[in-house]
C-alpha cells in the first residue's frame, strides 16, 4: 500500500465529535486496485492515533508512486449543506414535502462544499452513501471526513470521484473505520 494522507486533527479549525479522541489519521491504499467496501486493511488501511507526542517520523521510505506530495492548509467552513439526495432524506425523516418552494430553496440558497474536508456533508456523486448493501453495515457508521479527485495531487477515485470515510458509532465498532467513494 502507498500513503495518500495524513491528517493532524490537532491542527483543524473544527473538530467533529467522531474525532475529538483522535489527534492523528493516516490512510493507505492499495497502488493497484482501488478498495469495494472492503474492510479497513485490505486495500486501504486507516491508522487513527490518540496521542501524536510518542509518533516518530518515518524518513523517506521508498515506494513507486505517481500522488503527488503537498500540503493542505485547513480552512473553517461557515456553512456546508447536503447534496440533492441527503437534502431529500433529512426532508422525508421529519414528513416534509417536496415542494416547488423547497427545490427552489434548495437550488437557490443551499450550497454543499467540495473538496478535501473533515466534518460537514459529504459531497455526493451518484446518491448518498450506503456503507454497506441497504445501508445495514453492523457498526453504523456516521460520515467523518472525505477525499476529492485532485490533478494537482494526481489521484482519482474512478473518474473525478470522491472518497468518503466513516467511524462506526456502536459501543463495538466505535474504533472500525469504513470507506465507499462514487464517480461520475
Amino acid at each position: 500500500m502507498i500513503p495518500l494522507c495524513q491528517i493532524n486533527i490537532t491542527q483543524l479549525p473544527y473538530i467533529p465529535e467522531l474525532l475529538k479522541d483522535i489527534e492523528m489519521i493516516t490512510l493507505f491504499i492499495d497502488s493497484d486496485e482501488l478498495p469495494d467496501n472492503n474492510p479497513n486493511g485490505q486495500k486501504w488501511c486507516l491508522r487513527a492515533y490518540k496521542c501524536i507526542k510518542d509518533l516518530v517520523p518515518i524518513l523517506n521510505v521508498p515506494y513507486e508512486s505517481n500522488i503527488m506530495v503537498f500540503e493542505m492548509k485547513p480552512s473553517l467552513i461557515e456553512e456546508d449543506y447536503p447534496c440533492w439526495d441527503d437534502f431529500v432524506e433529512e426532508l422525508n425523516k421529519q414528513n416534509i414535502p417536496i415542494t416547488e418552494e423547497v427545490n427552489e430553496f434548495y437550488d437557490n440558497h443551499l450550497n454543499n462544499v467540495s473538496g478535501f474536508k473533515v466534518g460537514g456533508w459529504p459531497t455526493t456523486i451518484q446518491s448518498e452513501i450506503y456503507w454497506a448493501p441497504y445501508n445495514q453495515h453492523p457498526v453504523n457508521p456516521l460520515f467523518v471526513f472525505q477525499i476529492d479527485s485532485t490533478e494537482k495531487g494526481n489521484w482519482y477515485w474512478g473518474d473525478s470521484g470522491v472518497g468518503y470515510f466513516g467511524r462506526g458509532t456502536t459501543s463495538e465498532g466505535s474504533n472500525e473505520w469504513v470507506i465507499e467513494w462514487q464517480c461520475f
